[in-house]
């Protein structure tokens, strides 16, 4: 009787064969399992500064302006710096949340919506090299005239090129890039 020592070339192929079969199931679950991990993530940030936003105006009767959309996690930018309670710092400036004002309660500024470490992790990650503006890696704010706002931030996936939220919305939306209120 002869001892077999291997695998058939049959058995081998077929084995192969269940392997990729099973890849081809889990690789797209996967892909699309990361896609929503990073837009939860968008999400959860985005509740946190609209938490902060709304603090801010109950505190100071308007929201953060800002001439343009700015990245919440740039420590020189206007929104950083009244969220944070930080003056100085950098190029942008508080007109608000500033230690000589006082804001409706009574209380000096220089008040601490957000931590500064916590607004600088708040980024995109749906980063892409040599993505334009607006579409690298930030997650923004704008509010040109402190009444409203908008948060917004680059997907570039099928669900639309952004997701943003709003003032006026609870939940965060997928879309064209909203105006700036």
């Amino acid at each position: 009787m002869k001892q077999r020592k291997g695998f058939t070339l049959i058995e081998l192929m077929i084995v192969i064969a269940i392997i990729i079969i099973l890849a081809a199931i889990a690789i797209p679950n996967y892909l699309r399992m990361t896609e929503r991990a990073k837009k939860a993530r968008i999400s959860s940030d985005m509740a946190s500064l609209a938490t902060g936003l709304e603090a801010f105006k109950t505190d100071w009767g308007a929201y953060p302006t800002v001439g343009t959309a700015e990245a919440v996690d740039d420590k020189t930018t206007v929104i950083y710096i009244e969220l944070s309670g930080t003056e100085g710092g950098g190029t942008g400036a508080a007109v608000l949340n500033i230690a000589t004002a006082q804001n409706i309660a009574g209380e000096n500024g220089g008040i601490d919506y957000i931590k500064g470490e916590t607004l600088t992790s708040i980024v995109d990650p749906f980063v892409a090299a040599g993505k334009p503006a607006n579409e690298d890696g930030h997650v923004y704010y704008g509010s040109a005239a402190g009444k409203h706002w908008v948060l917004y931030a680059y997907t570039g996936t099928s669900g639309g090129d952004f997701m943003f939220r709003s003032d006026s919305s609870s939940t965060v939306q997928e879309g064209a890039l909203p105006a700036i209120p």
